[in-house]
């Protein structure tokens, strides 16, 4: 009875340390990914792998990348991702796979591990579908603004922690992260026109088409949050307040969009040139029943 207890203990030993073993190479792989991208760069402060050659094209794409990181408000200096290009989709899609991910997007970051994964077939392709369009969003194909992205979710999960940061609702989560990783370009750019942005959200045939822009959803998140951050001035704080709901935010953006806007002379105005941070005239209330965001 003696030998059979013992026999039966050894195999749970033995099974409960092949089961760490696995686990460890499990998060090796997202840990220490190295040995599957064997070109290597440095610039703008990026650490760059990759598992084909590197070209020196992308030093561009790493400045862009670095102008929208710095603009970031979350940003503070703090450590950059490591960014693995996968040029193999195959690669990219084992990644995906491991990660237990269903959809294959452009990227995936790993913050725990400060390591973030990008295809370059899926980050062209949109670019391709999209014609580039619209500009200064996730929907363009940019590399530079899919770089951007991931490092925003990276900051705001430095800022939060994993728990909180798992636990924000996806519009906030996503929607950050394009304004993030947009707000630098758009605010230089001389004929961005945020009515123009909400305006092309609304029109159907744009999204409806054959020939439509991929995944309206995101945009429509991305536009929430710049009308809440750049026209209302909430703060990333501000932004993760439970009162900030996505069906308040839509009714006050459109009440704002439908309303005429009148200067201090009293003409007619286009409306918000570029992004930026609002007039910080918004307010937030707690009362028992609920949180008043706005005025």
């Amino acid at each position: 009875m003696k030998v059979a207890i013992r026999r039966v203990g050894n195999w749970f030993l033995w099974g409960l340390g092949a089961v760490v073993v696995l686990f460890g190479l499990y998060l090796s792989i997202f840990f220490f990914p190295y040995p599957l991208f064997p070109h290597h760069a440095e610039c703008a402060g990026f650490s760059v792998y990759s598992d084909r050659e590197i070209s020196e094209d992308f030093r561009v794409v790493l400045e862009d990348a670095r102008f929208r990181v710095e603009e970031m408000e979350l940003y503070r200096g703090a450590k950059d991702l490591r960014i693995f290009v996968c040029q193999s989709q195959r690669l990219f899609v084992f990644f995906i796979k491991l990660a237990g991910k269903r959809h294959v997007g452009q990227a995936l970051v790993i913050s725990v591990a400060g390591n973030a994964f990008f295809s370059e077939t899926v980050i062209e392709s949109v670019g391709q579908r999209n014609g580039g369009r619209p500009v200064h969003s996730r929907l363009e194909g940019s590399w530079s603004a899919a770089i951007a992205h991931e490092a925003a979710h990276d900051l705001v999960f430095s800022e939060v922690g994993y728990g909180k940061a798992r636990r924000i609702p996806v519009w906030k989560s996503e929607g950050y992260s394009d304004y993030s990783a947009n707000l630098a370009s758009a605010g230089a750019d001389p004929d961005y026109d945020f009515r123009s942005r909400i305006g092309l959200l609304l029109d159907d045939d744009s999204w409806q088409s054959t020939m439509g822009f991929i995944d309206r959803r995101h945009f429509r998140w991305h536009v929430l949050v710049e009308f809440l951050c750049s026209v209302k001035g909430l703060t990333f704080a501000d932004l993760m307040d439970e009162g900030v709901t996505e069906e308040i935010a839509r009714s006050q953006m459109m009440a704002w969009y439908s309303a005429p806007l009148i200067d201090d002379d009293g003409n007619l105005t286009v409306g918000l040139k570029s992004p930026g941070r609002g007039d910080g005239k918004s307010e937030i209330r707690n009362s028992k029943s609920e949180i008043q965001i706005f005025q």
